[in-house]
């Protein structure tokens, strides 16, 4: 049985994470970042925090809106489900999941569909 209070601390990290970048106030998102991230999403390649911090300020520009569909949370670990609208790419479904360690982010996964970033050109390292 996972303690209450691990599970209000990582979905309390998630949402300011989230609510940071998406009302652009993207220093108070990446101060939620550990030193040392691990991030896995289905295109490119973010192999250091500043690497994710710099790829989530100049994507988290052309963020039209966002709609939070849904969040789930046990232990460290969270999950939020959004659609997201992007200048030049259209809507976007979102789902990440999250590990929170002492307050920080220590892990996202992005599971998106692909096709409208890869062909507006914006997956520049990408591994097939």
């Amino acid at each position: 049985m996972t303690d209450r209070s691990v599970t209000l601390g990582t979905i309390s990290t998630v949402r300011a994470y989230h609510g940071g970048w998406t009302g652009r106030r993207f220093d108070q998102s990446i101060d939620l970042l550990a030193s040392d991230l691990k991030v896995e999403v289905p295109i490119n390649d973010y192999p250091t925090r500043d690497s994710f911090a710099q790829a989530l300020v100049g994507f988290g520009t052309l963020v039209e809106r966002v709609v939070l569909l849904a969040e789930l949370a046990e232990g460290n670990e969270a999950m939020l489900l959004y659609d997201m609208d992007v200048a030049q790419l259209g809507r976007i479904r979102m789902a990440e999941h999250f590990t929170v360690v002492d307050g920080k982010i220590a892990r996202i996964r992005q599971v998106h569909d692909t096709t409208a970033i890869r062909a507006s050109g914006f997956a520049k390292n990408s591994v097939a």
